[in-house]
């Protein structure tokens, strides 16, 4: 395999139709956003990438087993998900972000792949509350939401230092401390959204790799498949910071969704 992750930055990987990002924070602390690991891309005759073997080799290992510091999953649909549940059984996941909204509204809607991400989140939410959040690598998640959010059965007890409100950095990873390194501020979802279109429920954030004085740092802006409206909104009200970048991946895959409001009536 001749490709190698860099020793910091962005990997933007070409599947389609689809997002799949990993950010490399340095040679032990990789994150991926999102997944679509499609069947064809493992051909010969096809420019995209089967992205969990390229994993499986690239990540660190711990244990003798390829190692993920984060998942963050902005969204369940397919095209953001699409071979999770391979890549938890041949990388072991430190920590998991998500917002659980989507999960409630559309969980008919599900497929395969975010049904397993669901299932995988709820054990790692249980076993958060069971032992008062004293969890370690493998067991951890985050939820990106409000308080508001946490009130039901599913949720109680939840540990409010594991809880980021929108509007707030992350700059831990895995239970570590990486505030010299890296800093993700949440943009959305806004607590108004929280019963919005699917896609309105998208998590987005500004991700940022600290650097040394010699490197500089980067900037990142990933808003999963959220539209012009919100898109709109998250640049009017936020501070100029958190709205720095070198790179930004296009919302919606380019959708016209992301870049105009949409008439009454029009179909995406």
């Amino acid at each position: 395999m001749a490709f190698q992750l860099p020793s910091r930055g962005f990997v933007f990987w070409p599947v389609g139709t689809g997002d799949s990002t990993t950010i490399v924070v340095n040679k032990q602390t990789v994150l991926q956003v999102d997944l679509h690991h499609m069947i064809q891309s493992e051909e010969d005759d096809t420019p995209h990438i089967p992205i969990i073997d390229y994993l499986v080799e690239l990540l660190p290992k711990v244990d003798g087993k390829p190692y993920l510091s984060v998942f963050a999953l902005s969204h369940p649909d397919q095209d953001h998900c699409r071979g999770f549940a391979d890549l938890l059984k041949r990388v072991r996941i430190g920590e998991l972000w998500f917002t659980p909204r989507i999960f409630k509204e559309y969980k008919k809607d599900l497929c395969p792949d975010a049904k397993v991400f669901c299932e995988e989140a709820t054990r790692r939410v249980k076993k958060m509350i069971d032992q008062g959040g004293l969890v370690k690598s493998g067991d951890l998640v985050r939820i990106i939401g409000y308080g508001e959010w946490l009130k039901e059965n599913k949720y109680d007890g939840f540990p409010s230092d594991r809880l980021t409100v929108p509007g707030n950095a992350i700059t831990s990873l895995d239970g570590r401390d990486c505030s010299s390194l890296f800093r993700a501020f949440v943009h959305a979802p806004f607590k108004d959204d929280g019963s919005a279109e699917r896609n309105e429920t998208s998590l987005g954030f500004q991700v940022s790799l600290i650097g040394e004085k010699t490197a500089g740092h980067a900037h990142a802006l990933l808003f999963g498949d959220l539209s012009y409206p919100v898109l709109k909104r998250i640049f009017t009200i936020s501070d100029a910071a958190n709205l720095i970048w070198n790179v930004l991946l296009s919302p919606h895959h380019c959708s016209k969704s992301a870049m105009y409001w949409k008439e009454e009536g029009e179909q995406e």
